[in-house]
């Protein structure tokens, strides 16, 4: 099953804390690298492309809600508590456009 983690981090309210994400920047990257099976996209979400992070959104291949939670309650930066919240949601997927294949696949080559 498909499950969508969208995470608001705590820049927002602490922009002190900005400087933590870097710290736990590459433990972070590995840590996705190493759970790619289940990890299958991941980012951070912005107001603007070059913008300070104001959250993050991963899909997640598991096999229950549990499971996805399980996960990202190990990744760094949850344990760091740059986290301030979560919402791990079942994703029913309605529609898939040859576009979105396409954009995936572009996202790939770079």
């Amino acid at each position: 099953m498909l499950f969508v983690v969208q995470f608001e981090d705590v820049y927002s309210d602490q922009p002190q804390r900005l400087a933590e994400r870097a710290l736990h920047m590459a433990e972070h990257l590995a840590f996705l690298e190493a759970h790619g099976e289940h990890v299958v996209a991941s980012g951070a979400l912005r107001d603007t492309a070059d913008g300070v992070p104001n959250g993050g959104l991963w899909i997640l291949n598991t096999e229950t809600k549990a499971e996805a939670e399980s996960i990202f309650q190990k990744d760094p930066f949850w344990k760091a508590g740059l986290r301030k919240s979560v919402r791990v949601s079942h994703w029913a997927q309605a529609h898939w456009s040859p576009a979105f294949t396409e954009c995936i696949r572009t996202l790939r080559e770079k």
